[in-house]
């Protein structure tokens, strides 16, 4: 019973993650189009998330459909480290989005910057915390995956030895 929650907390977050991400993309394109960014004066911040974002979308959006459809997916190594690069990534792209914001000129498109930071700021927060979720109560089995054991890393190793000679 307790395995199944956490796959439910998991799944949902998962989905939560998605929709904050398609919230945000939406309001990043919306920043694109503003005079800032056609001017140049906020270019590159802006450009970083454009770059990151929509793949990282599209990967949680695929991840949690996958999630809907097959129950079996989600506290797993792949997960594990997709939720932490994602995290990142999205943490490290929307605080340059936001830090450039402290010196903005104050127009009305100014809200749509924080909005966009913020989402993109709480979407690597989330994907952190799945991440941590993943981490903590990824099944036994699956852990064999991620750190395989003493005997199987010396026998990598002695495969490997044997090949060199």
């Amino acid at each position: 019973m307790f395995e199944c929650s956490i796959r439910l907390v998991n799944m949902v977050l998962q989905l939560f993650t998605a929709v904050v991400e398609i919230v945000a993309l939406f309001f990043l394109i919306k920043v694109i189009y503003t005079p800032c960014v056609l001017g140049g004066e906020y270019f590159f911040s802006v450009m970083l998330s454009v770059y990151f974002l929509p793949v990282i979308t599209v990967q949680t959006v695929v991840f949690a459909l996958c999630r809907l459809c097959c129950f079996t997916v989600g506290l797993d190594p792949i997960a594990m480290t997709f939720n932490l690069a994602s995290g990142i990534v999205c943490i490290c792209t929307s605080l340059t989005i936001l830090v450039a914001m402290f010196d903005h000129c104050g127009n009305e498109y100014q809200y749509m910057f924080y909005v966009a930071g913020g989402l993109g700021l709480l979407a690597g927060i989330l994907h952190l915390v799945n991440a941590c979720i993943c981490n903590i109560y990824m099944p036994p089995e699956e852990w064999s995956y991620s750190k395989p054991s003493k005997r199987a890393r010396n026998r990598l190793e002695e495969g490997r030895l044997r090949s060199l000679l």
